[in-house]
């Protein structure tokens, strides 16, 4: 039997509630969650409809030591796998995590920035838990989850394209079952940027409306279950649907503004339609993005009316209710479609009242009784980044086309990175100071950018197109898919709009610096410099983010999505990296932190023209604490035939916590080969950055293609995340 993905549990909380019973009971009877702010004092804007969860998230059982995100993604993901009814017993390494995230832990980050700035104190306990990746990581150490675990950042179509991927991780046999979706939480950082580029109503959202003012913004998590068919049926699990297609692509457009004629919306759809073998004619109902924006509306009507022409299905839009949540939006309306298939209901788009005539649509009014057999979800984000998935009911029989696994060609490397180490200062509002870093500053290349480039982008957005560059020049015939990870973010275009926003209290946003701070900005400018056009995406993970992103691109390439697919990674240093790493010890004369960029361009043997080298192997997971060497080997192994191994290449000389684990890995591996095997190591050259392992995949390829040696490329991340790589010469040995 083939492994397709089918859903076996759901969990949810939002505004209107906690569980999914009571998320579709709200639906149902139109009751949405939107009231006033009272999470954080707003001067300006405080008045506003907002999709608040107003629930103390520590009584329902949250824990304690996470972010106000990591806790709403923890009560969704205990609600999903509770009634899939799974426990880490049945799974252990064949169950993992990828989980949508844009705001991370920022709510409880600025409460430091706030006593830094108003108080002048010192305090940055509360940014422990800042990065993305976080609420992943306490959902797989909650419930025993050590396979395969990645985030996705890409603003609003993050838990989408987190769906997307799991799902493509169960195809290939990665894993049998994944916890997927998404969480954010509401933060200064989101209200402020919102309500600076003028996107938000305060009345409450309009959908689609002709009198639509802008969108609500809402928080809250929603996880599904997804597990491949085979298992469900062996457990006797009950299926609640299918995940029968999806699809992405990139606008290549605008930061913000989607393009006006829904392009890129419409070769999500129809990616998606063609990964079900579906027409767009078996199509029911339509679960749209639909936030209430003027453009964004007009947009997604226009690909609606593009794909099925004068007979455009049932839609609604479920933002009224909710809010919009970011990141986790995708993830809760996923939570919906199923609700809606099992119940065989369409939901209302609250807030419509006048037929826009520059739309000529209509959205369902009422909860509608109707035959559902397949419905479509959209998510559309910041950068024109889209996502679409397709669910059916379990009878209908409807299985995704499964992608071809094969070794991925290299065929060139672009590289940004530290000149040497430098003394780089620290600025207010931190305390003045002088630390010993591997910088990329001044940039090398960036007279190469235009005027525009220079003048608007943040550094981080520079290094990542200026390695993309370096490794793929435009190719309009081309589909291009870009996966470009980050461990951190866009620190400093996030510092400088929150800074003021706090020091000023509301009352001078920097409207232009926001659509900069998201994660996924760099693959965005990348999109644009370059016309790429396919999926584009911004994994983390730690450490492991430059595997993530590898991992990304060759799915994209193995299911034909794309004829070329760049993978990389980048990340920056910044005045809160420098001064908090040094307060908690992580910075020492021997770790010192590093930035840059590294951008692959990969290709399938179809499309190759002389490749300078091959992945042949490439695997996710976590590992288990206590640290156990022989089983991590054993882990490697099945991946990976250690007698041919020529090179062993590790993060060893960086984090120091890691130091024995490396150094554990290497002797067990030496003992299952039978031999020593060489080993090189690479961070003293660049230092140490979640993004340093892109330099390590650098060398890895060096060693392929210099000496002709087949190495293994293992890597660690101090929040438990694993990966290996085993990159050979492009031609037989």
């Amino acid at each position: 039997m083939a492994r397709h993905p089918v859903i076996t549990g759901l969990g949810v909380i939002a505004s209107p509630g906690c569980g999914v019973n009571t998320i579709w009971d709200a639906v149902t009877n139109h009751r949405d969650g939107l009231k006033p702010l009272t999470l954080f004092p707003s001067p300006r804007h405080g008045a506003d409809q907002v999709g608040e969860v107003q629930l103390d998230l520590l009584n329902l059982g949250a824990p304690r030591n996470a972010s106000r995100g990591d806790r709403l993604g923890w009560l969704a993901a205990r609600e999903a796998i509770q009634s899939a009814g799974i426990t880490a017993e049945h799974f252990g390494d064949r169950a993992g995590i990828v989980f949508g995230c844009s705001v991370g832990g920022s709510f409880d980050s600025e409460r430091f920035l706030i006593q830094l700035i108003k108080e002048g104190k010192f305090r940055p306990r509360p940014t422990r838990f800042h990065e993305c990746h976080s609420t992943a990581d306490l959902i797989a150490d909650s419930f025993g989850l050590y396979g395969p675990s990645m985030t996705i950042s890409t603003a609003c179509s993050s838990s989408a394209l987190a769906i997307a991927a799991a799902a493509e991780m169960i195809q290939a046999g990665e894993a049998d079952v994944m916890l997927t979706g998404g969480a954010d939480s509401l933060a200064r950082m989101t209200w402020g940027g919102f309500h600076a580029l003028l996107l938000v109503d305060g009345q409450g959202c309009r959908p689609f409306d002709a009198h639509r003012g802008g969108m609500s913004l809402g928080e809250g998590a929603g996880v599904l279950v997804l597990e491949a068919e085979e298992t469900a049926l062996r457990r006797g699990a009950k299926i609640l649907a299918r995940l029968s297609g999806w699809g992405a692509s990139c606008d290549a457009h605008h930061v913000t503004a989607p393009h006006p004629e829904g392009a890129g919306a419409l070769a999500a759809m129809r990616a998606a339609l063609r990964r079900a073998g579906l027409n767009a004619a078996q199509i029911d109902y339509v679960n749209a993005h639909g936030t209430g924006t003027r453009d964004n509306d007009l947009a997604e009507s226009k690909a609606l009316k593009s794909l099925f022409g004068e007979r455009v299905p049932p839609f609604s839009s479920s933002k009224r209710f909710f809010g919009h949540s970011l990141a986790a939006s995708g993830a809760i309306e996923a939570v919906v479609c199923v609700e809606a298939l099992r119940h065989q209901q369409m939901p209302a788009n609250p807030g419509f009242k006048e037929i826009d005539p520059a739309i000529g649509l209509t959205p369902v009014l009422q909860t509608t009784a109707a035959k559902l057999t397949h419905v479509m979800s959209n998510s559309f984000g910041f950068g024109g980044n889209n996502a679409v998935l397709i669910f059916s009911t379990p009878e209908a029989g409807q299985r995704p086309r499964a992608a071809t696994l094969a070794p991925v060609n290299i065929t060139s490397i672009g590289l940004v990175g530290p000149g040497g180490v430098a003394a780089v200062e620290t600025t207010a509002p931190l305390a003045v100071a002088k630390l010993s870093a591997h910088s990329c500053n001044p940039l090398p290349g960036a007279d190469k950018l235009s005027p525009n480039q220079r003048r608007r982008l943040g550094r981080i957005h520079q290094m990542a197109i200026l390695a993309a560059r370096a490794s793929h020049a435009p190719a309009p015939e081309q589909r291009v898919a870009v996966a470009l990870g980050t461990g951190l973010g866009c620190l400093a275009e996030g510092a400088a709009f929150i800074e003021n926003y706090v020091a000023k209290d509301e009352a001078e946003p920097m409207p232009s610096r926001f659509p900069g701070s998201v994660h996924n900005a760099p693959a965005g400018q990348i999109a644009m410099d370059l016309g790429a056009r396919a999926l584009n995406s911004a994994p983390t993970a730690g450490s492991i983010t430059f595997e993530c992103a590898l991992w990304q691109a060759r799915r994209q390439l193995e299911a034909d999505e794309a004829d070329v697919a760049l993978a990389g990674t980048v990340d920056e240093l910044q005045n809160y990296l420098l001064v908090i790493g040094k307060r908690w010890g992580v910075w020492t004369e021997k770790t010192l932190p590093g930035e840059g960029a590294v951008v692959a361009r990969l290709s399938t043997g179809a499309t190759t023209t002389d490749p300078v080298a091959r992945v042949t192997a490439l695997r996710l997971g976590r590992f288990r604490r206590p640290f156990d060497a022989a089983r991590e080997v054993e882990w490697i192994a099945e991946s990976v035939e250690l007698s041919t191994i020529d090179l062993l290449v590790t993060g060893a000389g960086g984090w120091p916590v890691l130091e024995p684990s490396y150094a554990a890995v290497a002797r067990e591996i030496f003992r299952h080969a039978g031999r020593t095997i060489a080993q090189e190591t690479y961070k003293a050259a660049c230092g140490e950055f979640y993004s340093a392992s892109g330099f390590g995949f650098v060398a890895a390829v060096q060693a392929a293609v210099g000496r002709r040696l087949r190495v293994l490329l293992y890597t660690l991340s101090p929040r438990g995340g694993k990966a290996l790589c085993v990159v050979e010469p492009a031609a037989a040995l």
